[in-house]
């Protein structure tokens, strides 16, 4: 996987500066209609922001997308290694 550093800060900075300015918003509306906001949903809003205005992030796409793979627990290897172990 390729990164570009350089381009990387800019779309970090871009992020991080529509992630601060909604921010507040987003929680008001979490506690206003008992929602509880996920991340992910948080990661659509951001990449849709920057597609309706045409700012371009591949370098955050990849590393969102290769960490969004990433399995949450090691609990599927654990039971394998458990069931080995019976066997």
């Amino acid at each position: 996987m390729k990164i570009n550093n350089d381009q990387l800060f800019d779309e970090i900075v871009l992020a991080k500066e529509y992630l601060q300015s909604n921010w507040e918003q987003w929680k008001q509306e979490e506690t206003t209609r008992d929602v509880i906001i996920s991340s992910e949903e948080e990661w659509l809003r951001l990449f849709g922001h920057f597609k309706e205005n045409h700012i371009a992030a591949p370098n955050l796409i990849k590393i969102v997308e290769y960490a969004f793979c990433l399995p949450g627990t090691s609990a599927p290897v654990e039971r394998v290694f458990s069931l080995m172990n019976n066997a």
